[in-house]
């Protein structure tokens, strides 16, 4: 690509490594304002609440009161998943993976632990529980299911049944969850106001970005989803909730972090709310052990009501496991968005594709994922080969009309439009295109993004070492700390390939666009810094494969500058230029002669002879 280009890249890189740094402040301040308020509420609440109140429904392990009844777990089993199922609420208290293990320890990675609720617990729109008593009783269950039975304050008889799924797509990290409500009582009960809670997520690890935490829904076919960003302003009160009413019918609501989500499916889609309220937790020693935000979400149930002596029964199929995107595609109800691919997510899953492709040829172990994604960028780089080439043979050319450039802007230092017509003939009779030298940008920035993109959200790379000192492609490969400092490796090799590349590139532009251009190895450092290192290994690969390939290019006959055989006809754009630069010509002689742009000049009406009589 010509330095223009490269100048606007480096620009668009500072203003956004600048926007990333003043997000990573703006979040921290408003963080730490709400820790100190939700402690001055919490002991708030302490003082005025009596102690015979019911213990506020949150993750924190309070012993309850005997009288109460004791919380039993039963556990459900499958080759990936434990779900740990909880007579508190008679819903799911956790959810731990098998084969995914945490960034800071051994443990393996659990979900919805860290939630207000447990899933599936009986609440209001408002998120206060319906529960009687807190706890329901264990009335049946085997290794595939569990059947709890209890009451809610508004007296509805309640049968919660949890049921292992044994077939179809991700069967494995699935399980059904069915409701059968039921009136006792001689009058009618509105369920208007009866919610479920739906799942919670919170970060993987302490320095997972705030944008990695979503909330998303399907209504009616069109999916949409929100970001921990939803919950700050720039200008007034930040929301302190997310509440939407799905008319349209809901297909799926969810909750995810930046490698696992949570998505309950309605049996049938009905018009519900979906709310989220945004709450800051203590992180757990596995992730990091600070505090970190975590998101709790609710869905109402039918609005509707039971009659007297008559039950409602409401069907969920619940999802818990890793954002793998063949695992998620393959669920029913299109759920590809969930992967949060963006603008270019038919790259990102052709990429992914290839790279789970490749893995599975390395073997699947050791070094295979990073064997795979260097493969990958050899692939890309090879397709992009002819249009590197031709950039390259362009820049060339580029550069040797310098000079006759340079004389065109000694001529016509007052005139720029005369200047660009004179430049584009002259580009036009050496058959140089200007644009030539973009075309391999063209194709590389939606390749970038979309790779980049496919690598925020790969639970593939989770824990899968490579060359040694990286133990964990989806995380910056850190070596050690000097100051407080993270060495990473891989963005250093990654700025000084790019700075070698760009050495032996032909110049072109003048002084300061080249000063500019020795910036980006620098702008793409700090971009990649504590990026993933799988990504700073892909450009490290494609780096040393463009000085390879620009290398061999240097030692191939040099382009000469020639007459190009049309170079007497004008094009179109020089057609137009020539008419624009005709139709300035007339502007300014009728402003010569007394007239206004644009004004037609009177007719002069001979003198008409004076009327006779008869």
């Amino acid at each position: 690509m010509d330095r223009k280009a490269w100048i606007v890249v480096t620009l668009c890189g500072i203003l956004l490594a600048i926007s990333l740094f003043q997000s990573a402040e703006n979040t921290k301040v408003l963080q730490e304002q709400r820790i100190a308020d939700e402690k001055k509420a919490a002991a708030e609440q302490a003082a005025a609440t009596p102690e015979e109140k019911l213990p506020e429904l949150t993750v924190e392990k309070r012993p309850a009161p005997v009288d109460r009844g004791t919380e039993e777990n039963h556990e459900i089993k499958t080759s990936t998943n434990t779900f740990t199922l909880s007579s508190f609420e008679g819903g799911i208290a956790k959810n731990e993976l098998l084969e995914e293990k945490s960034v800071h320890d051994d443990s393996n990675v659990t979900m919805n632990d860290l939630g207000r609720n447990r899933i599936g617990a009986l609440t209001r729109l408002s998120g206060a529980s319906l529960e009687k008593a807190g706890y329901y009783e264990l009335a049946a269950s085997d290794e595939n299911s569990a059947t709890f039975t209890g009451q809610t304050l508004n007296n509805l008889d309640v049968t919660k049944t949890w049921t292992r799924v044994t077939d179809g797509a991700g069967s494995d990290h699935r399980i059904t969850f069915t409701l059968k409500l039921t009136n006792p009582t001689e009058g009618e009960i509105s369920l208007s106001d009866v919610a479920i809670f739906s799942g919670s997520a919170a970060p993987v690890h302490l320095d997972e970005r705030p944008n990695y935490l979503n909330f998303f829904w399907n209504e009616n076919g069109d999916f949409d989803s929100e970001t921990n960003g939803y919950f700050s302003s720039f200008f007034g009160a930040d929301p302190t909730e997310f509440s939407q009413t799905l008319a349209g019918g809901t297909n799926f609501t969810g909750v995810e972090n930046q490698f696992f989500a949570t998505i309950i499916s309605p049996k049938e889609a009905y018009p519900a709310t979906y709310r989220v309220v945004q709450k800051t937790i203590e992180l757990p020693s596995a992730r990091g052990g600070e505090t970190g935000n975590s998101f709790n979400t609710t869905l109402s149930l039918r609005d509707e009501a039971i009659p007297a002596g008559e039950s409602r029964t409401y069907v969920y199929d619940i999802f818990m496991g890793p954002k793998n995107n063949a695992l998620i595609r393959s669920l029913d109800g299109d759920k590809g968005g969930v992967m949060d691919y963006g603008f270019f997510d038919w790259i990102s899953r052709g990429l992914n594709w290839l790279l789970n492709f490749l893995a599975g040829i390395f073997g699947g172990g050791g070094w295979a994922w990073g064997w795979a994604i260097v493969v990958t960028t050899l692939i890309i780089r090879t397709i992009m080969w002819p249009l590197h080439a031709k950039s390259t043979r362009t820049m060339k050319r580029m550069s040797k009309l310098q000079p006759k450039i340079k004389a065109l802007k000694e001529k016509y230092p007052d005139n720029p439009n005369k200047m660009n017509q004179e430049m584009m003939q002259l580009y036009k009779q050496y058959g140089v295109n200007p644009m030539g030298g973009c075309l391999p940008m063209l194709f590389q920035i939606p390749v970038f993004f979309g790779f980049y993109n496919m690598l925020q959200y790969a639970v593939e790379l989770r824990n899968q070492p490579f060359l040694g000192w990286v133990t964990d492609l989806s995380q910056p490969d850190t070596v050690g700390h000097v100051l407080g400092i993270p060495i990473n490796i891989l963005p250093i090799l990654m700025a000084v390939t790019m700075f070698l590349q760009m050495q032996i590139t032909p110049k072109t532009g003048d002084k300061m666009q080249q000063r500019i251009f020795m910036l980006m190895p620098l702008i793409f450092f700090f971009f990649c810094y504590n990026f993933a290192s799988a990504l700073a290994l892909y450009w490290t690969t494609q780096n040393i494969f463009s000085i390879g390939q620009t290398w061999l290019m240097q030692r191939m006959p040099e382009p000469e500058l020639k007459t190009a055989k049309n170079a007497g006809k004008k094009s179109w754009m020089q057609k137009m230029a020539d008419r624009a630069e005709e139709a300035q010509k007339q502007r300014q002689a009728q402003q010569k002669a007394g007239g206004r742009p644009g004004q037609k000049q009177a007719k002069i009406k001979k003198p008409r002879g004076p009327k006779t009589g008869g």
